[in-house]
């Protein structure tokens, strides 16, 4: 019976510190700040001016598999930033060659031969999700809807 009792008891203490997650506001603890640099943000709950948004052509010079390898000639331009603090791990995720000025995208994302990468970054000095990024690709034709 103790085992039984041993489990209903961390079971009900789980829950507690699920609730209380659930209900308690974060923001403000060290709880919420760790939470926050794990966790993706929403885009559009962070001020504009706290995000740097960067657009780039690229043109498709080879298929490798499911990757493809584009030419990116002025993406140095966006992770040599000075307020891009992760640039170099964008430039390591994606294969950038500096000398040729080309990088690795997955097949899947490019919608043409010529296309639109487009970066974006939270600056450091943003209150939420300082220094996150994201990029994704849209076709060379297409405008983007914010």
């Amino acid at each position: 019976m103790a085992k039984k009792d041993e489990k209903i008891f961390v079971i009900a203490i789980i829950a507690i510190v699920i609730i209380a997650l659930y209900l308690i506001p974060l923001e403000n603890t060290y709880l919420g700040l760790f939470f926050e640099q794990i966790s993706e943000p929403n885009w559009n709950d962070i001020e504009d001016r706290d995000i740097v948004k960067n657009t780039i052509p690229v043109i498709l010079n080879e298929t490798m598999n499911d990757k493809c390898k584009v030419s990116a000639p002025t993406f140095n331009l966006i992770i040599d930033h000075q307020y891009f603090k992760r640039g170099a791990e964008l430039a390591n995720a994606l294969n950038y060659d500096r000398e040729s000025g080309t990088l690795v995208l997955p097949c899947e994302i490019l919608p043409d031969k010529t296309s639109r990468l487009h970066v974006w970054y939270i600056l450091e000095e943003s209150e939420k999700h300082s220094k996150k990024y994201k990029y994704f690709v849209t076709p060379w034709n297409e405008t983007l809807a914010e």
